[in-house]
């Protein structure tokens, strides 16, 4: 009886990590691997280890040392003064929380206000109206607060596309905090950590609330999304200490550039 497998492939032309490619009799899959590592630049293996392609293994997420209610005072006594984005900002008690504990950062709050009509089937995905009442509530409570003043500004946008308006208008410096607390659906979660990674700051963090997954993704993705483009990229997950629904964090070294 033929023994059949199925062969992964990872390599710098997959950059999002391992690839299902086909399923084949293990000779040929051996056989197929050893081309594929040949053509990366890869040494060839010794003959008698030929026969088993072995798949780096992604490393396990570690833990911050902090909660995600001391999100703030890390990015204070890490970053200091320095500018940060979120994506997703919704009534604002994040925003909020991290303007207060964060005093020397600079926010931009990136958010639509828009009911989306598809792929956001959510509770906090409210109606038109609903969405410019929260906006409008928001900006007068930032407004009335006092030491608040040039430290905030209302980006009403897609979050993906917010990078290439970023460079072009030139706004600043590249972030040094990017945080994700829009849509959590797998899809968009890669969406935005493609879009934003390459202008994160070196040594900078960008990460994100909801470190799970449900299912397929569709609705909940954030955990398979967060894990494939770490291992891509050979990245190590931070998590909160947050008993439940904790957050994610990924640090880019200085060395990282803008892969």
């Amino acid at each position: 009886a033929t023994d059949w497998t199925w062969l992964k492939h990872s390599s710098p032309m997959a950059p999002l990590g391992a690839r299902w490619l086909c399923r084949m009799p293990s000779s040929a899959a051996a056989a197929l691997a050893l081309l594929l590592a040949l053509c990366a630049g890869a040494a060839a293996p010794a003959a008698a280890a030929a026969t088993d392609w072995t798949l780096p293994v992604p490393r396990p997420p570690q833990l911050a040392g902090f909660g995600v209610r001391a999100l703030g005072g890390f990015l204070q006594q890490n970053l200091g003064n320095a500018f940060g984005v979120l994506l997703g900002v919704g009534s604002g008690q994040l925003a909020l929380e991290l303007l207060d504990t964060w005093p020397q950062g600079v926010l931009f709050l990136v958010d639509p206000y828009i009911h989306l009509r598809r792929g956001y089937d959510r509770p906090e995905n409210v109606d038109d109206y609903e969405q410019q009442r929260m906006y409008e509530h928001l900006r007068n409570v930032l407004h009335d607060k006092p030491g608040l003043q040039g430290r905030y500004s209302f980006v009403r946008e897609f979050s993906f596309a917010v990078p290439k308006i970023w460079r072009e208008k030139q706004w600043g410096p590249d972030p040094r905090f990017i945080y994700l607390d829009a849509n959590p659906s797998y899809g968009a979660v890669m969406t935005d950590l493609r879009a934003w990674w390459p202008i994160l700051a070196d040594s900078g963090t960008i990460g994100g609330t909801n470190y799970s997954t449900l299912g397929d993704g569709t609705a909940v993705g954030v955990k398979r999304a967060v894990d494939e483009f770490a291992h891509g990229l050979g990245l190590q997950v931070f998590v909160t200490s947050d008993p439940s629904g904790p957050s994610w964090l990924l640090l880019k070294e200085a060395s990282a550039g803008g892969r």
